[in-house]
């Protein structure tokens, strides 16, 4: 997983009646009233990048596939169940992306910078992370233990490794949660502040994550040459 073991357990949402028992809206010629998971995936993951977790409903992913509501509750299950699968998918195929360097400075950067561009690519997982606990996905052990494997390989102690990993994780979603809470809206641009405008001129979102991620480097760099 990418966040601490023992992720609190979701609280079940109940499926409202109507939502199910809504008659299906009409289909489109030459379009099946047959479904697969991976279509449902598909379709929740669209929804729930563009709209938002909230909006992902049986009866929206009704009228975007042209089946009825229940016919997508057959192929799928639970609303619950499929949050966890769309997000599950969603960070393996991210995760499959990992090209791994041998030195640990290029581990930690490599992990925060593709962690980075999955929230920001696919919003859905960064909301579920702050409603709904940890990421869990078929790889993401893998990459956890690749990058404590990396800073224990540097010299520090295998349980300060796992938090300088926590850290390094906190970073990122803090950070990325700044940046998509705020949009594109001008009025949520930070030298809209006087002083910030004074000193930056134009903020950077990259130029913040950058030095960041020098900054929190440079001080594991400290406590390496302090093991050591």
């Amino acid at each position: 997983m990418l966040v601490e073991p023992g992720s609190p357990t979701a609280t079940p949402r109940p499926t409202a009646v109507p939502d199910l028992v809504e008659e299906a809206p009409r289909r489109r010629r030459g379009r099946p009233n047959v479904l697969s998971r991976e279509q449902v995936i598909d379709a929740a993951t669209a929804i729930a990048n563009e709209d938002g977790l909230d909006r992902l409903s049986f009866r929206a992913l009704g009228v975007r596939l042209g089946v009825a509501p229940m016919t997508v509750h057959r192929t799928i299950g639970g609303l619950d169940d499929l949050h966890a699968e769309l997000v599950r998918r969603t960070v393996d195929e991210f995760t499959a992306t990992f090209v791994w360097p041998d030195e640990w400075h290029a581990v930690v950067r490599v992990f925060a910078r593709t962690f980075r561009d999955l929230m920001r690519t696919h919003p859905l997982v960064l909301e579920s992370h702050s409603r709904r606990g940890a990421l869990v996905s078929t790889e993401s052990d893998a990459v956890v233990a690749k990058v404590v494997g990396a800073l224990c390989d540097a010299g520090l102690p295998e349980v300060e490794a796992m938090y300088t990993f926590f850290v390094v994780y906190d970073f990122v979603v803090g950070h990325t949660s700044v940046q998509i809470g705020r949009g594109d809206d001008d009025t949520g641009r930070p030298e809209r502040h006087t002083l910030v405008g004074q000193i930056l001129g134009e903020h950077s979102y990259d130029k913040r994550f950058d030095l960041g991620l020098d900054v929190l480097i440079a001080g594991i760099e400290s406590r390496v040459a302090r093991t050591a």
